[in-house]
């Protein structure tokens, strides 16, 4: 069994998973908010600051992996550089296309 642990999300963060997890666009994310497209993308850049409590979030194997992801600063492809695999095959792991059970190795270690 492999275990990743992800603590303290921050806003930026669960805002980004919230709407891969709604699976929408920023645009629909934003007018739901009722703010524009443009502050919700410096907000999940972090170029933007947002404070909001959030409580027990739990994350999906995929939403870990791009969590973990999007801390350590890499794209996709830079990512599938470093673990010697194809873009394609990070973007089916983090879009659970497969099983992303090699991803979360990866990370552990």
């Amino acid at each position: 069994m492999i275990k990743v642990i992800i603590d303290n999300v921050q806003p930026d963060e669960f805002l980004y998973i919230l709407r891969h997890r709604l699976k929408i666009n920023q645009v629909e994310m934003a007018a739901n908010l009722k703010i524009t497209r443009h502050i919700l993308s410096k907000i999940e850049l972090k170029k933007q600051a947002v404070t909001f409590f959030i409580k027990d979030l739990s994350l999906t194997q995929v939403e870990k992996c791009i969590l973990l992801r999007r801390r350590a600063g890499k794209n996709q492809g830079q990512l599938s550089f470093y673990m010697g695999v194809s873009r394609t095959w990070v973007n089916h792991m983090e879009t659970e296309r497969s099983n992303p059970a090699r991803l979360l190795e990866y990370w552990s270690s």
